[in-house]
This record gives structure tokens, sequence and C-alpha cells, in this order.
């Protein structure tokens, strides 16, 4: 455990950390209880049942998908909050790549769920503090910072 005060700085990050991930683990069980019915009742009348259920099973993979990443990204903060740069830089390349996949699967395939994309802006707030150069002198001072 770190004897330098941690800066609000890193408990405000940590907390957009989980307060993303909180939503995009609600966005991602929403997404993997999808039913048929509803999936039918969205998609336009002119595709097929097959492609309805092909569009259902990516969705819900995706939905999975963000569930298991948004509750790494959550122990991967806790384990950053404390001090650790190892894990703070694997926080910042998890939620950066996070990032992107979601994005890309909305705009490239056109699978989204709308709460995982919310989810998103509370990520970037927190890895845009994470970056701050006060949060960088504290991991460099506490020993847990890495060249």
């Amino acid at each position: 455990m770190p004897t330098h005060s941690r800066p609000r700085l890193v408990d405000a990050a940590f907390w957009c950390f989980v307060g993303g991930a909180v939503i995009m683990i609600v966005g991602g069980l929403l997404a993997a209880t999808a039913t048929y019915d509803a999936a039918r009742a969205a998609i336009p009348s002119e595709m097929s049942d097959d492609r309805v259920r092909s569009y259902l099973t990516v969705y819900r993979l995706t939905g999975i998908g963000a569930v298991l990443a948004a509750g790494a990204l959550a122990f991967l903060a806790g384990r950053a909050r404390r001090g650790d740069g190892r894990f703070r830089f694997a926080l910042l390349g998890m939620a950066f790549a996070l990032v992107a996949v979601v994005l890309l699967m909305a705009i490239g395939v056109g699978v989204a769920q709308p709460l995982i994309l919310l989810g998103l802006l509370p990520v970037l707030v927190g890895a845009a503090l994470m970056t701050r150069p006060a949060a960088r002198a504290w991991y460099d001072q506490v020993g847990g910072g890495v060249a």
C-alpha cells in the first residue's frame, strides 16, 4: 500500500472507470438477453428471418464480450488505484482498445447497444484523468511508475 497521499484525480479516474464499467455491464446484459421477437420488431421486414437470427447472435455475443471486458476494466481500475503503475498502463491500454473495438463494431458492423456506447464516455474521461501530470507524478512517487 503506498504511503503517499493518493491524488483526488486518481480517485476521480477510478470512479469514472467503475461507472463506465457498470453502464457497460448493464448494456451488455441487456444485449445478451435480447429476444428474437424484439429483434424482429426492430429490424425492417425486408430482412429474412435467418439474417435476423444471425444479427441477434452477433448482438448477444457482443453483449457478453462487453460484460467480460467491463469486468476486466473495473478489476484493472481497482488495482491501478492502489498505485501499481503496471496496472495503470494495462488499464489505459484496455480502455483505449475497448473504445476502439466497440466503435468499430458500432460503425463497421452496425451492432451497437446504446448503453455500451454510453459507457465509453466515462471510460474516456477516466483515461484522460489517469494521464494527467499529477496522476503520473503520483505513480512515480509510490514507485509504481513504469519508465
